[in-house]
């Protein structure tokens, strides 16, 4: 109830410039949040999808925006198969389990592929990738604006006890860094070794190896409940004070670093 249970849906402003990671349960809230803003006016957005699984695109539908002819969303993601994006989305709204299909939605939608490891520029933004250790494969992004950084992993399964050496680089001193903390150390991760996805210790040992200022533990597992997350934080104040439990609504100022929750 106080951490959120809306699924991967992470929103980018760098000046007028509007970034989406993923587009999970959360891009409802966020298209209606953007219809509001626009007034009217045209919404344009860049999409970066971190990989397919459901819970990273099961909002898709309900994004507002794509609904408006005015509408213009780049979507991105980081795969051999161009069209693994636009199939996926069109599975997802395909009838009978969805009266809209991809093809009908009236809104421009453009899409694009690149190789994990590319950087990618969008005028005065820069956006590096890095592939990450999950099932199927997924991406991590890190967005350089106005001489700072935020770096976007999720979600990985660290292999060893070592910090990943090109996800380490690409948080080489970054402002923030939003981790894959689904599980915690110990007998929990043990049980799901191999499901795809981490800890926050490990996370922090990344954090620290890369210079980074302050770690985001993010993905909760939806078994969790506020009780355990707040556990969670307390854990994760002990052992790196300053550090942060993602939570649904959190906004982060990265030219003044303050943090608003709801």
């Amino acid at each position: 109830m106080r951490y959120g249970g809306n699924t991967t849906c992470i929103e980018v402003r760098c000046d007028g410039k509007i970034f989406v990671i993923d587009s999970g349960t959360g891009a409802r809230e966020l298209g209606n949040l953007l219809m509001r803003e626009s007034g009217g006016e045209p919404v344009e957005a860049t999409l970066l999808y971190s990989h397919h699984h459901l819970d990273h695109v099961q909002g898709f539908p309900f994004f507002v925006p794509i609904y408006q002819p005015t509408s213009k969303l780049n979507i991105y993601s980081g795969t051999t198969n161009q069209g693994v994006t636009e199939q996926v989305l069109s599975a997802q709204m395909a009838y009978p389990a969805f009266p809209v299909g991809l093809d009908q939605l009236p809104s421009d939608l453009n899409f694009h592929i690149f190789s994990a490891g590319e950087t990618l520029t969008f005028g005065d933004v820069t956006v590096r990738t890095c592939p990450l250790n999950h099932p199927g494969g997924a991406i991590a992004y890190r967005f350089e604006h106005r001489g700072h950084a935020f770096v976007q992993a999720s979600d990985v399964e660290h292999t060893d006890d070592h910090p990943d050496s090109a996800l380490t680089a690409l948080c080489k001193d970054a402002d923030f860094f939003s981790y894959d903390s689904t599980y915690v150390h110990g007998e929990e991760y043990e049980r799901f070794k191999g499901w795809g996805h981490s800890t926050w210790r490990h996370g922090l040992d990344i954090a620290e190896a890369a210079g980074v200022d302050r770690f985001i533990a993010f993905h909760h597992d939806p078994s969790h409940d506020d009780a355990f997350m707040d556990g969670v934080h307390r854990d994760l104040q002990e052992a790196s004070p300053g550090s942060l439990v993602a939570i649904e609504g959190m906004s982060i100022d990265l030219l003044s670093g303050s943090i608003t929750t709801p």
